[in-house]
């Protein structure tokens, strides 16, 4: 077989290896991204039914504070579920500095999980809505 030949064949060979090496390449990143991008969703879920919760305090809250507990224990990562059971604990206790302890604590993880900073994140609390 003439050189020119071989040569033509091992840079087609790379080139394709290339070529499928960019794809897998582009679909993991691809995925990651979807996945965060459901991660956020399902996240500003779960905050809204917290505070929709604590500040309405009704069966439809509660419905739906559990719905959106459930549908994180598929996707968080086990630092937030485990903040989450904390933070539940933390509520049955009726202590207002355990509760923003430990809803900070779940914030932190939410957004360690997301890849965000926590640096100098200050205690958080729930505020309730106020009539205009």
């Amino acid at each position: 077989m003439p050189k020119e030949i071989i040569i033509s064949l091992i840079g087609s060979f790379a080139a394709i290896l290339v070529a499928i090496a960019g794809a897998l390449l582009t679909y993991r990143n691809n995925m990651a991204l979807r996945k965060k991008a459901l991660k956020e969703d399902h996240y500003i879920e779960y905050i809204k039914s917290v505070h929709n919760h604590a500040a309405i305090n009704t069966q439809n809250s509660l419905q739906q504070y559990v719905l959106s507990r459930d549908k994180l224990f598929i996707i968080a990562s086990e630092q937030v579920i485990k903040n989450i059971l904390l933070y539940e604990a933390a509520i049955e206790t009726k202590n207002n500095k355990e509760h923003d302890y430990y809803l900070t604590e779940l914030i932190k993880s939410i957004r360690k999980d997301l890849s965000l900073g926590n640096k100098n994140l200050p205690l958080l609390s729930f505020k309730k809505s106020m009539p205009i």
